[in-house]
């Protein structure tokens, strides 16, 4: 009688250790699946080019290597360089604006929807349906970004001639110079630092 006292505990101990070993893995796996899509929506969220500091250097000398990169914001402020008309200014400058616009209300929507998944995946129980259905979302939202990004690249590089298409790659050039040099020297003074430091 007593032996099977103690095999009744047993069974309900090892029952309750695997209920616990599955809530313990569902529960990393949903953090796993959190920190993911956080990640996503704060990577995509950012602003494509805005504010090029130098601690965005590698970033942007990938991108201004990209033949169909046309930097809006960048051909504004150097326009005297690339020698842009008024209309061709007041044109760039209206698409940036209206593309700005759509950004943030778009960047809005997908941190609703990454909001949505965060508390779609703390419930309990767990409904995979709705967990599936907002991650594809969020996935289509970074397609559709990366779509409309495109796009305006494509339609602010129509606006432009021939000719200052070409001042812009020695601008770009220039502008991958100057982001090379900036990430040398912080490299040099960080060294500098250490050595100071040793």
């Amino acid at each position: 009688m007593i032996g099977v006292a103690r095999n009744r505990r047993a069974e309900c101990f090892t029952s309750e250790m695997s209920n616990q070993e599955v809530v313990m893995k569902n529960k990393l796996w949903i953090g796993a699946v959190l920190l993911v899509v956080s990640a996503a929506v704060v990577l995509v969220a950012r602003p494509g080019m805005r504010d090029m500091g130098p601690g965005r250097a590698r970033h942007a000398q990938g991108m201004f290597a990209n033949e169909n990169f046309v930097p809006v914001r960048l051909l504004l402020q150097a326009k005297d360089k690339i020698g842009l008309s008024a209309e061709q200014e007041k044109r760039l400058a209206a698409m940036e604006e209206a593309h700005e616009q759509w950004l943030i209300t778009f960047r809005a929507d997908m941190e609703l929807n990454a909001l949505k998944l965060r508390k779609s995946l703390e419930a309990e129980p767990l409904s995979m349906k709705d967990a599936e259905g907002l991650i594809r979302a969020q996935a289509d939202m970074h397609a559709e970004m990366q779509i409309a990004r495109l796009h305006f690249q494509q339609e602010a590089k129509a606006v432009l001639t021939a000719e200052q298409l070409d001042k812009l790659k020695e601008l770009k050039k220039e502008f991958r110079d100057q982001a090379r040099d900036g990430m040398r020297q912080r490299v040099e003074r960080r060294m500098e630092r250490r050595e100071r430091m040793n």
